[in-house]
């Protein structure tokens, strides 16, 4: 088998609006993918999942939701040599699953690749992760531009520091190597296994600009209160991500400079531009200042003119 898809779900709408988006998305054979869902929802909910793709649904788990062990445990009854992890809350653009596979499988170099994602209302929601003066992690640029606006190679598909989990292809047995860190209780466990295919394997984490997705970000995580947010996974993974830039390679630190420079630069672009705007409507205002002077002045003469034509009178 070519391809597991592994995603953890409790909410049986958002399923099946990310399987009604595989077919277009894949171009595999039906025999070639399957996939697994870690099942954290009721039985009422449960019912109403309606798999219309062309590819096998296994619910291979009911489980408590903790994504970092959710996706561990999928992993290990994985039959594909490439496991694709998902969040449930995606929609697929056609040809994105076949461009993270193709990306992976056809550059030795690279261990692990992730997709570029935009929320429901077209912004840019991940076009790779970095990190700041403290290592914390942040998505580049998320929410700030329209992806509208970063045509034409102005994000390539390039190294990056780190990928979110919501959707990323890896060789199964290098999951399998290095999974999750489930002591993570929310979030962190996608980047610190970033940063342990760099370290620790010597490759490379990619982001595929031609793998795209809409993503409504932490559609399931919000329905449970004890998933919104653990300063004790913050801290945990700045220690990692400090551990990975002392120990890094002079390549992996350019590849984080690059990083640094192409979100620079866009956002230069885009104040540049704003500023273009404001200039431009200053004028406008001005122009339209000018125009209403004129007219003030024009309703003063003939105001004039008028009230000499009724004194004559």
């Amino acid at each position: 088998m070519r391809l597991s898809i592994l995603v953890v779900s409790r909410t049986a709408a958002l399923i099946n609006r990310l399987c009604d988006s595989l077919d277009a998305a894949c171009s595999l054979a039906p025999m070639e993918v399957e996939v697994l869902c870690s099942w954290n929802g009721s039985d009422v909910e449960e019912a109403q999942i309606c798999n219309r793709s062309r590819y096998d649904f296994h619910l291979a788990q009911r489980a408590p939701y903790h994504f970092a062990s959710n996706m561990n445990a999928l992993a290990s009854l994985a039959g594909g040599e490439i496991l694709m992890l998902a969040n449930d809350d995606l929609t697929l653009d056609p040809g994105c699953v076949d461009a993270g596979l193709n990306l992976l499988c056809s550059r030795p170099e690279v261990g692990l690749v992730g997709a570029l994602l935009r929320d429901q209302q077209g912004l840019l929601s991940h076009a790779g992760i970095n990190f700041d003066l403290r290592c914390s992690s942040y998505h580049l640029l998320n929410r700030l531009l329209p992806v509208a606006k970063i045509a034409n190679g102005m994000i390539p598909s390039a190294p990056v520091a780190a990928v979110t989990g919501a959707l990323q292809w890896i060789e199964r047995n290098t999951f399998l190597q290095h999974p999750f860190n489930s002591e993570y209780e929310v979030n962190g466990e996608d980047v610190e296994l970033c940063l342990d295919v760099q370290e620790h394997l010597g490759q490379q984490v990619w982001l595929c600009t031609e793998a795209s997705a809409i993503h409504n970000a932490e559609t399931t995580r919000s329905q449970d209160p004890l998933q919104a947010g653990n300063s004790v996974d913050e801290l945990r993974l700045r220690a990692r991500t400090r551990q990975f830039l002392e120990n890094s390679t002079g390549e992996q630190l350019r590849v984080l400079l690059q990083q640094q420079q192409r979100e620079s630069q866009l956002l230069r672009n885009e104040l540049d531009q704003e500023f273009g705007n404001a200039k431009q409507l200053r004028q406008r205002l001005l122009e339209q200042e000018t125009v209403l002077l004129s007219l003030r002045e024009e309703r003063l003469r003939l105001r004039d003119q008028l009230d000499a034509r009724e004194g004559y009178r």
